[in-house]
């Protein structure tokens, strides 16, 4: 599925660094539309571009030696062959985001959006989180409190946009049997136990022969349930911890290992087509997933290191369609919107200065192990 831009550059900021450009730089870099981008969200537009960069960077490539990466070629369509000089890759992408920032400024305001003063706090708190983990890198490359503040504001925006566009009294509604559909067919609420491959003090891998013997232990547990499949939401759950319960003493013994006392304990989660694609690597995993009906039991090999035994359970039954309803428009409308967002921010009048963004080359970036090689 396509990356969502906006989550990619929030968690990019998470986790990376940018390089101070030893440069003073300008309070603005001018508008897009009616936005006003200053030089700090102009900055992480550059560096989200320049990372996106580097996940179509071939495995010869240096990422982290941005002068040459950036003079580098690489693969922007796979499919296609499509190829792009990763300086104009960065450049091409750093004014979309731009642009897709102001698209969502406008449109929320457009469609009568207003964030409360509540929401607002819940923005400039978060904010204020990272600013108190990476504050010394956002500090030192122009990134600062209220640039932070604004970025996490045009996230909440995007979201609300969400309810804003297709919710009950939207633009363009979406009916609840829509979503209710698309609940049953296309996202899967499970209750589960992660049982890992290895020995939980030693860490040593379970050979293939022991991964089969505790699989075929879990999948007998994973039976043991079946009694519950018609029962209520709580009853299955309960069925599972108690069949975890009774099954993981054996599973852990085949590698010599004992279960922590919260082993058994039941996690529960809402996940989409795309979260079983990255998450469930293994052969048939994901469609084990998929064949499931409220209140089955199953078990399986998920990834290279777990086992999960899980039960498919009613997601309508854990919680109300109003509830779920901003993350099953996400799922479902979440590409569309993305694409209604770009194309309403190349309509937007760019009024960028030229040079004040030559003020903060990308050439100036570096990732967080770049420093020590140059």
């Amino acid at each position: 599925m396509k990356k969502k831009l906006l989550a990619l550059v929030c968690a990019l900021v998470m986790i990376f660094s940018l390089a101070s450009c030893g440069l003073s730089t300008p309070d603005t870099v001018g508008k897009v539309g009616d936005f006003e981008v200053s030089s700090g969200l102009y900055l992480l537009a550059q560096f989200s571009a320049y990372q996106q960069a580097a996940q179509l960077a071939g495995k010869d490539q240096d990422t982290t030696d941005v002068k040459s990466f950036l003079k580098a070629t690489i693969t922007t369509d796979a499919d296609s062959g499509e190829t792009a000089v990763v300086q104009d890759y960065v450049a091409d992408k750093t004014l979309e985001t731009l642009r897709t920032f102001a698209a969502i400024d406008a449109r929320f305001a457009e469609l009568g959006g207003e964030l409360t003063a509540e929401q607002t706090q819940v923005a400039d708190n978060y904010a204020q989180q990272l600013m108190d983990q990476y504050g010394s890198t956002y500090t030192a490359n122009g990134i600062g409190l209220e640039t932070l503040k604004a970025f996490e504001r045009i996230q909440l925006k995007h979201t609300l946009l969400l309810t804003l566009v297709y919710g009950p009294d939207g633009e363009s509604p979406v009916d609840d049997s829509d979503l209710t559909e698309h609940l049953d067919s296309q996202m899967y609420e499970l209750a589960y136990v992660n049982i890992p491959l290895y020995n939980t003090s030693t860490f040593v891998f379970a050979s293939d022969d022991q991964k089969a013997q505790m699989l075929q232990l879990a999948q007998a547990a994973a039976a043991s349930c079946s009694e519950t499949q018609d029962g209520s939401v709580s009853e299955q759950v309960s069925a599972l911890h108690s069949a975890a319960s009774a099954a993981l003493p054996d599973i852990y013994a085949v590698l010599d290992s004992t279960p922590a006392e919260d082993a058994s304990n039941v996690q529960t989660e809402l996940l989409t087509e795309s979260d079983l694609t990255g998450a469930f690597t293994q052969d048939g995993a994901a469609d084990a997933v998929r064949g499931l009906v409220y209140g089955e039991a199953a078990a399986a090999q998920y990834n290279a290191a777990s086992i999960i035994l899980m039960m498919r359970i009613d997601p309508l039954q854990v919680s109300t369609l109003d509830a779920l309803r901003t993350q099953i428009l996400s799922d479902m409308k979440g590409d569309e919107l993305e694409d209604a967002l770009t194309a309403y921010g190349s309509t937007l009048e760019n009024d960028l200065s030229t040079s004040a963004m030559n003020k903060m080359p990308a050439s100036k970036i570096v990732n967080p192990s770049s420093s020590s090689n140059s």
